[in-house]
This record gives C-alpha cells, structure tokens and sequence, in this order.
C-alpha cells in the first residue's frame, strides 16, 4: 500500500494522460470503426438537411475556454429535410 502521507510531485503534474480509446497493445478494437461511424453520421445530417438559423440572427464565433472549447454564445440551427422523400 503506498504511503499517502509522502509527497509524489508526479500527482500535481499538468500533462494529460487521458487516451479514450487506450493505446498500444490495449487499444480499443472498435476505435477505427468508431471514427468512420461517426463521420458517416454527420455527413449524412448534412447531406439529407439543410441547416437554417433564426430570422435575424448574426452567427458569432467568439470562443469561451473551458476544458473543452465552446462558442460563447451557442449555435441554434434547424434543420429543414432537404428530400421529400425520406429513402433518398
């Protein structure tokens, strides 16, 4: 059991360790089928759709930092089906 009274400076170190998928040897089996699936889907929402913002809105790209990097005012857009026929 290691000793929690002993300072480890490698606890308050600032570099990331986080892998979603694993590395080496344990890499996650489905990683390549995840990021085609995943690319897949949002090219077909844009193919079948196509995107609108509200009457009047001005779309800002102004950036909030955070963990992760969001726009600070967010992005409401709806989508209008492209096709009339949904099999397309």
């Amino acid at each position: 059991m290691a000793d929690c009274r002993r300072e480890r400076k490698e606890r308050f170190s600032r570099e990331s360790h986080y892998f979603p998928f694993g590395s080496g040897r344990r890499i996650c089996a489905g990683m390549a089928m995840a990021e085609r699936v995943v690319l897949y889907n949002l090219a077909t929402l844009l193919n079948s759709f196509d995107w609108k913002i509200g009457e009047g809105e001005k779309v800002e790209l102004e950036e909030k930092f955070g963990i992760v990097l969001k726009l600070k005012n967010p992005l409401v857009a709806t989508p209008v089906l492209r096709f009339s026929d949904p099999n397309l």
